[in-house]
């Protein structure tokens, strides 16, 4: 299953990020999508960490919806595509 992250849609260009809000119940979606699949797999935040290079704070903050943690846009779709891949979201 594929995952679009909220804040971008399949068919916008990057350009248009900063104009559309983050629907906050997409996001929420998105979150309890990630942290249910890899509980499912039986995975640490630490294995996802080492597997995705991506630093266990941030999943955290991923996974607990703290925006205020998180990287920049441009950064955090990279991470999301990521974690889709390890965690068999395609």
């Amino acid at each position: 299953m594929a995952l679009n992250p909220p804040f971008k849609k399949p068919s916008e260009d990057s350009s248009s990020l900063k104009d559309n809000p983050i629907n906050e119940y997409e996001f929420l979606q998105a979150i309890n999508l990630f942290t249910s699949q890899r509980n499912k797999l039986g995975m640490s935040l630490e294995e996802l960490s080492n597997k995705t290079k991506i630093s266990r704070n941030v999943l955290i903050a991923i996974e607990n919806g703290l925006g205020k943690n998180l990287p920049e846009k441009t950064y955090l779709i990279s991470m999301l595509k990521s974690l889709e891949h390890k965690l068999n979201l395609e």
